[in-house]
């Protein structure tokens, strides 16, 4: 009971005094800036702020009768029900201080002999209004507010999971800086203090891999900061989801034909979080986009996925109140009639919190829809709570929400993975009713290029060298989501022009001469390797008939950096000039990079050894004519 004291009175106080200086004085007169999250001990607690009013007067309190979810929808856009029971009237001299703040202690309970302020039923939510009046009973100003009453114990609390999607465009740049997302990197700040401070809470998180491996790298010490904050989950009671390296739609990529480079962008994502937080990222939990089919849910099944999130708003056939109020677990079909479970994620939850203009009001009102969905859905329900970034940039307002799902008596927070099932045999099965997606042909045709590019440069170092890392990030960011096409091809043309610049570093003469004096000979190719490690070429030789290859017209070879002598071996079938074109390509099979050219100009100043015999041949002829022409003359 003193726990929960406390608690109250703590939430209170974080309500008050942040509300103080985040909350600007709207219209009116008086503003709610704290309220204790439930009835607790039989007792309500509102936190007060009144200005502009010098008079006398008092506060009238009333309660409204209880609602249920859609008639809290309507309370939050002014509309009241018929109030219940007696007002409860508190003059101002008995609560308002010199600085214009006024603290309401109000009994509740269902017995009247314990002469509470209002007789109400526990598992209820009731609107609650405070008006500030004149002693002449003119209304200043009014409030509303929900009021949730629970029972003293609650036997079933609602199973409930709490996700924080933080999501962000690239911080690496087309031009290699660095440009991080400011509202990304807040998210993440507030998300990574908050989840440190409460270690035992379950929360899932799905996070940025691109960002969180640009953190480390960065030179600002509040990115350094930050990364170490994220390598605390570790020791959390935190469920990282599996996440690609970049944003990536798997329908987009499925479409194009080229799931292969989703995969690989997912096993990154996953690579880059295990290896900077030390947490394993769970693949067998997706979120599924607006733009997901039934081939769709085939392709995360097949990468690892078993159960699914969905909006609402994304099923077919639309989702009626009786089947989303009865079962918690559902399943969907893809394009060939195979089911997997999904959970629905229930939109009208998940809008309560982005409320910028009152968010003390928004965490009010999100826990009053929680505690209606606990009271009024079966034992077995699950709802899923998901928070997207921009969160909250105030620190404290995280930090209440997790105090709040830890210490609400009908609630009880659990991680996805552990209250995830197989739907029951009766559970309803739908369709999914995509929206168009983005086409992504070229992007992808211009990734897959700039891959097999980065392997031919790859096999020209041999080695991991560091420009391999900062191009293969080049290609990677190229694809994401976030980013137009002109954006992307920012991308693209900066990665070809490093690969370019890398031919500079490589320089032969255009010509070079060469005298054979045999057939067959040594013909030397001078080359300047300009980089400061060894490289691997590939030499491809092309002559007229005349200079025929023994070895071979491709020689592979290793260049040490400096000036290079290769030998070429070549044959003269015939006397005279020649010439030989050297390209120098990289070694990879495709011989993607071309890295110099130039000539070999051969003079052959002896005749070939076929040469030779065909003079002899030749000359045995003529010969051979000579004597029997002499013979025939002799003989007339």
């Amino acid at each position: 009971m003193l726990k929960k004291f406390l608690f109250t009175f703590l939430v209170a106080g974080i309500l008050f005094f942040s509300s103080s200086s985040v909350l600007s004085e709207t219209s009116g007169d008086l503003t709610l800036v704290g309220q204790s999250p439930w009835v607790t001990n039989g007792e309500i607690i509102f936190d007060l702020r009144v200005s502009g009013f010098d008079g006398s007067g008092f506060f009238k309190i009333s309660a409204h009768e209880a609602i249920d979810r859609s008639n809290l929808i309507a309370l939050k856009n002014g509309d009241l029900p018929l109030s219940i029971g007696t007002s409860t009237t508190i003059p101002l001299t008995e609560k308002l201080n010199s600085s214009g703040l006024a603290s309401l202690q109000i009994s509740i309970s269902p017995d009247p002999e314990v002469d509470p302020n209002f007789v109400l039923k526990p598992e209820m939510v009731y609107p609650f209004t405070i008006e500030l009046i004149t002693d002449t009973g003119t209304i200043i100003d009014q409030i509303a507010t929900p009021v949730i009453f629970p029972s003293e114990n609650d036997p079933t609390p609602l199973a409930t999971t709490l996700s924080l999607i933080i999501s962000g465009p690239p911080p690496l740049q087309s031009d290699g800086t660095l440009v991080f997302h400011e509202e990304s990197l807040e998210s993440l700040d507030i998300v990574s203090k908050a989840i440190n401070a409460h270690p035992e809470m379950p929360i899932g998180l799905e996070l940025p891999p691109s960002i969180v491996v640009e953190l480390s790298r960065s030179n600002d010490l509040s990115h350094t900061e930050l990364a170490e904050n994220l390598s605390q989950f570790l020791t959390a009671n935190v469920e990282i989801f599996s996440s690609p390296f970049v944003s990536a739609d798997p329908e987009a990529w499925r479409n194009t034909g080229k799931t292969e480079i989703y995969s690989d962008l997912l096993n990154h994502g996953d690579i880059i979080l295990e290896d900077r937080i030390g947490v394993t990222p769970n693949r067998s939990i997706s979120f599924l986009s607006s733009t997901a089919k039934g081939e769709t849910i085939q392709l995360l099944n097949q990468l690892g996925t078993e159960y699914f999130l969905v909006e609402a708003d994304y099923l077919v056939p639309q989702l009626s109140s009786e089947v989303f109020n009865t079962n918690s677990i559902i399943k969907i079909l893809d394009h060939n009639e195979n089911s997997y479970p999904a959970l629905i994620i229930d939109h009208q939850l998940n809008n309560h919190l982005p409320n910028s203009e009152d968010p003390i009001l928004g965490i009010q009102f999100l826990f009053a829809d929680l505690a209606l969905i606990s009271w009024s859905m079966p034992e077995d329900a699950v709802t899923p709570l998901i928070i997207k970034n921009p969160f909250p940039k105030e620190l404290f307002l995280i930090n209440v929400l997790f105090e709040l799902l830890d210490e609400a008596p009908f609630l009880e927070v659990a991680h996805l993975s552990d209250v995830l099932s197989d739907p029951p045999g009766n559970a309803p099965s739908f369709d999914l009713w995509p929206q168009e997606f983005s086409q992504i042909t070229e992007r992808a045709y211009n990734y897959e290029l700039m891959v097999n590019v980065l392997g031919a440069y790859y096999s020209i170092l041999g080695i991991s060298h560091p420009d391999i890392t900062s191009l293969a990030s080049l290609a990677e960011n190229s694809v994401a989501a976030e980013l137009s096409d002109s954006e992307s091809d920012l991308y693209l043309g900066n990665f070809y022009t490093s690969i370019a610049d890398v031919s500079e570093h490589f320089n032969a003469p255009e010509e070079q001469s060469v005298r054979l004096t045999s057939r067959q000979a040594e013909v030397p190719f001078v080359i300047e390797n300009g980089l400061d490690i060894p490289a691997n070429i590939s030499i491809h030789l092309k002559s007229d008939s005349r200079i025929h290859f023994p070895d071979g017209n491709i020689v592979n070879t290793t260049l040490l950096p400096g000036s290079n002598r290769i030998s070429l071996m070549v044959e003269a079938r015939a006397s005279g000039d020649s010439q030989i074109e050297v390209t120098v390509y990289s070694p990879d099979e495709n011989n993607l990079i071309a890295l110099e050219s130039g000539r070999i100009l051969i003079r052959t100043t002896k005749l070939s050894g076929v040469g030779v015999f065909l003079l002899i041949i030749a000359l045995g002829v003529l010969i051979f004519w000579w004597i029997k022409s002499n013979r025939v003359r002799k003989t007339t």
